[in-house]
Order: structure tokens, then C-alpha cells, then sequence
């Protein structure tokens, strides 16, 4: 059994795919992911929005790519967030149809900056056609310049000019499919590429060879004559040909335009909810029951719902108990009758300190609980005359005694090593470190992440603290879920160690030591790499 569930996406119809899907989100910063269906003998769309550039070029290239779109009819397009509200803000019909709110199928409930279209056809149809228009505008001065050209017989000119205006062409069709320009490509490699999507276009170029086209190979002659001073070409002949050419392109784009338009104004621009949002106060009845429980089970004064995230098919609410008397062993205690409570469906993450000992250390952690001590957090109080802590004005954050957590968790980093890597086959104790290890480090990476050194919470929640922290540590959860046993149960029953001989498997230590090796990485370019600490002391 996995400790996490895996994310789903019914949407889609297709295994294949959503196996996929799921190691992108681990492995890349994913944003949003939205699929649009179409009839059987239409491609779907599958927009895919990436945090970095190089990811969406080089997941663009994929062989699995080819794969979704020759043998499931989905066309996979990835496109880095930038580009994506650039072509937004410029009224890009192809981002206007397919990122609709409600083609969502998957939102990064922790992106800073997802694209959330609201405007409805007659807020955009001025974008639509000064897009448009930018098209034909452009497309009228390059047929201008060919037919000077023409007139002035200067024939190398003419082609090169027709290679252009055919590249301008072909931009603006990769665009209105794709979203994205492949200007680094020859003229051929871009028209290929466009067969997969547009199939028509094979009718209007007669192929030299599999890869190459007449028309295309004349322009490249040109253009080396034209830098080599060489004798002109004169292929007046074949000008007319190149023309019709030209204009099925620009007939292409114009029946994509008309399609894109017909579809948009069809659609329903209705706005939905994003689960993972929080613009308002949630109240829904899995708060209810955990409000209910945790009154009942501890001297609770006020409730935060600090943070709320959709994974999959599970939710985690992030709450922050202002309390006494609630340790790690209730807070343990309450979780597990809210997971009982709620049918295993919902996750909760529980942390808790009393309105005294916040007081006294809002010198280390002010930044932190100012963050989550806001009325809009609020879901409980126990009062309405609950005192407000005394906040430090001004407050200067800094990482005390850093050197001695990073320390700690590096030692035993290199504990856990030297048992797991010594060749014999007693593995005593390695359990134990592995878990002390996870330990360390997650309180360590929390507190450089957000100035808060948890208490000794399940390791279960200090991972979901860190992910809080900072998501991107999330592309680690395929280790946890590929784990030989439940993994957060196992490190919790490991943290105290027990006197027995202990042989693990050599596939299991293996990943153990995967796990170890990746988060000390982490930890070493968080410290040492970004300057936190100046140097490695003994």
C-alpha cells in the first residue's frame, strides 16, 4: 500500500498517458495541465504549462509525444509559463480556446502565477482581431515586396523573398496549432513537422526526396547564389507555381483563424472555482468535522487554515493550532481519528504552540506565524477576545544556530552511509539513522525555508511541511511511492532504535541510500551553494 495517492486524471481516458503525466509532475515544475477532447476524427489537446523553457523544449521532443498524437490522437503541447501569458496578453486564439477554466485537469495548487482566463467572447474579440490583423498586415507587405521584386526581374531576390514570405507563413500556422515557432528549422523540417497536424499541406509541395521539396530546394539555390555572386537563377516559370503555394498556406491560416473563432465564441467562458484556491474562507463539511474533533480532543483557542492543496484526488489542509497542552503525541492522536473520520480521503497537517511560548519566540519565528496569524485564516476561535501577539517592529529574520542543524543532519547523512556502504551484510542501526537522517533534514530544510523549526511531528507531516515550504521538493515523492514498504510509517517506526540484529536487502538499502544522497544534495546547495553558511566547519 502507498503512502500517497497517486494523482488521476479520468479526463483523459488513456493509461498510457496518465502514467506519463504523473512522472512530469514529480520530475518538472508543472503548473497547470489542460485537455480538451474532440470528436473521434479531430485531435485532442493536451497544453502542458511548464515553469522553465528548457523543460518545455526539450519534453516537446519526446518519443512519447509522437507516440500520444500517431497512436491516441492527442496532440501534447508544451509551453513555459512566460510564453504562455505573453500569448495571452496578445489575444492568442489558440491559448484562448484550449486553457479554459474548464479544460483544467491539473493546477499546481502552490504556482505562484497560473493562467485563470475569465473574460467571455465579447471582452476578447477586440484581442481576436487585432491579433488578426496583425497577420494580414504583415502578409500584405511581404506580398508587396515580392511583386516589386518581380517587376525589377531581380530573379535571386524573388526567391529569396518568396522563402520569407513562406517562413512568415509557416510561423503563423505552427503558432495557431502549436503555440510555438521552430525558426531554428529548415524550411522542409517545418513543413514535415506540420503534415502530423495539418495533413493537407502535403498537397501543395512536391517532394525531391523524403525530407526535401522542390520548391524549398530552389529557395536554398538562390540564396547561395545570391552570397556566392553566382550567375542569377532564372526560374520565371516557376514564380506562379510558388505563388499558388504561397496562397494555400495563406489559405491554411485563414481557415485556422475562421475554426479558432467559430470555436471560441461556442465555448462557455463560465469561470470555475479552482479547488485548490483559497480567495475566501473555506467552509465545507470535511473543516466542520475537523474543527469538531480537534475542539473536543484539545484546549484549543483558535483554528488556522493556513494552506490547502488538491493532489490528485486528495486534499491536505495545513492547520495551525493555537492550543495547550497539545504535544506531538495528540497531534498525532487527532490526525488519525480525522483520517478515520474522513474515510482516508483527506490528509491533515497539524502543527501547535501555545499563545505564551509564541510570544517569547516570535524573535526567531515571527515571519512564520505572522504569515499564517491573519483573519483570513482564521477558522475557529474559542473567543472573540483572544489577545494578538505583540509583534517585533521591526523584525529581522535570521537563521539562528543553522551551522548546528545542517551539521547534525549532515553526520548522520554520513552515518547512514558509512553502515549502508560497508559491504557486509549487518545492517544494525541503519534503520534507525535512515530515519534520524529524514528527520533532520526536514526540520533543517523548513526552517531555512520558512524561518520555523517544527517540533518531532510524524515524518509524514514534516515532509508535507516541506513541501509547503517549497514545492519544487516534491519532485522526490516518486521515491517515498516506490518505497518497499509504506514509507512514513516505517521511518516512524524507526526512531527509536531497537536491539536486534537488522539484514535489509541490498535493493532496499539502495534506495535508501537514493533517498539520503538527493535530499544532502538539496540540503548542501540550500546552505553552503547559496551562501548561507560561508563554509563547511569541522
Amino acid at each position: 500500500m502507498k503512502t500517497l495517492e497517486k494523482l488521476s486524471f479520468p479526463k483523459l481516458e488513456n493509461e498510457f498517458l496518465e502514467n506519463i503525466l504523473r512522472q512530469l509532475v514529480n520530475q518538472y515544475a508543472v503548473i497547470q495541465m489542460f485537455f480538451t477532447k474532440q470528436e473521434l476524427s479531430l485531435h485532442s489537446q493536451l497544453v502542458i504549462n511548464l515553469e522553465k523553457k528548457i523543460d518545455a523544449d526539450q519534453l516537446q521532443s519526446a518519443k512519447w509525444v509522437a507516440k500520444a498524437r500517431n497512436g491516441y490522437q492527442i496532440n501534447v503541447i508544451f509551453i513555459y509559463s512566460g510564453r504562455l501569458h505573453h500569448r495571452f496578453s496578445m489575444g492568442h486564439p489558440f491559448i484562448e480556446l484550449y486553457c479554459q477554466p474548464s479544460a483544467l485537469i491539473y493546477q499546481n495548487a502552490a504556482a505562484v502565477n497560473p493562467l485563470i482566463i475569465t473574460r467571455d467572447w465579447k471582452k476578447y474579440k477586440k484581442k481576436f482581431h487585432a491579433f488578426e490583423e496583425r497577420f494580414y498586415n504583415d502578409h500584405d507587405l511581404q506580398k508587396s515586396q515580392v511583386h516589386n521584386l518581380i517587376s525589377e526581374g531581380a530573379s535571386n531576390s524573388v526567391f529569396t523573398s518568396y522563402a520569407r514570405w513562406m517562413e512568415y507563413d509557416l510561423e503563423y500556422l505552427e503558432e495557431l496549432y502549436l503555440v510555438n515557432s521552430f525558426n531554428s528549422l529548415s524550411l522542409a523540417e517545418r513543413i514535415n513537422n506540420l503534415i502530423a497536424y495539418i495533413p493537407e499541406i502535403q498537397k501543395y509541395f512536391i517532394k525531391n526526396s523524403h525530407s526535401s521539396y522542390y520548391l524549398i530546394d530552389l529557395f536554398v539555390k538562390a540564396k547561395e547564389a545570391s552570397v556566392n555572386d553566382d550567375e542569377p537563377i532564372h526560374k520565371d516559370e516557376v514564380y506562379k507555381a510558388v505563388g499558388i503555394a504561397e496562397q494555400n498556406l495563406y489559405r491554411l491560416i485563414e481557415d485556422r483563424f475562421a475554426e479558432l473563432k467559430k470555436r471560441i465564441k461556442k465555448a462557455s467562458f463560465e469561470k470555475q472555482e479552482l479547488p485548490s484556491q483559497m480567495d475566501e474562507k473555506p467552509k465545507d463539511i470535511i473543516l466542520d468535522v475537523a474543527i469538531e474533533t480537534i475542539v473536543k480532543s484539545v484546549e484549543v483557542e483558535q483554528i488556522y487554515l493556513y494552506h490547502q492543496i488538491t493532489y490528485g484526488e486528495k486534499t491536505t489542509y495545513y492547520l495551525m493550532l493555537i492550543a495547550i497542552g497539545a504535544g506531538n503525541e495528540k497531534l498525532k492522536s487527532v490526525t488519525q481519528s480525522l483520517k478515520s473520520k474522513t474515510g482516508g480521503k483527506y490528509d491533515f497537517v497539524l502543527i501547535s504552540h501555545n499563545r505564551s511560548w509564541m510570544q517569547k519566540n516570535l524573535y526567531q519565528y515571527q515571519s512564520f506565524f505572522a504569515t499564517i496569524i491573519q483573519d483570513k485564516y482564521l477558522i475557529y476561535s474559542s473567543s472573540q477576545y483572544h489577545p494578538e501577539l505583540h509583534w517585533e517592529l521591526p523584525h529581522n529574520q535570521y537563521h539562528a544556530d543553522l551551522y548546528f542543524y545542517y551539521k547534525s543532519t549532515k553526520n548522520s547523512a554520513l552515518q547512514f552511509f558509512a553502515i549502508a556502504r560497508n559491504g557486509n551484510e549487518n545492517h544494525q542501526g541503519l534503520d534507525f539513522l535512515f530515519s534520524l537522517f529524514f528527520l533532520s533534514f526536514c526540520r533543517t530544510y523548513i526552517f531555512i525555508k520558512t524561518y520555523y523549526l517544527p517540533n518531532y511531528l510524524s515524518s509524514q507531516a514534516l515532509w508535507e511541511l516541506c513541501i509547503y515550504a517549497d514545492p519544487d521538493i516534491r519532485k522526490y515523492n516518486y521515491l517515498t511511492e516506490q518505497f518497499w514498504t509504506d514509507f512514513f510509517p516505517y521511518l516512524d517506526k524507526h526512531r527509536t532504535l531497537h536491539q536486534r540484529l537488522s539484514t535489509l536487502k541490498k535493493n532496499e538499502v539502495d534506495q535508501m541510500v537514493v533517498i539520503v544522497e538527493k535530499l544532502v544534495y538539496e540540503l548542501h546547495n540550500l546552505v553552503i551553494e547559496d551562501g548561507l553558511l560561508n563554509f563547511e566547519q569541522d
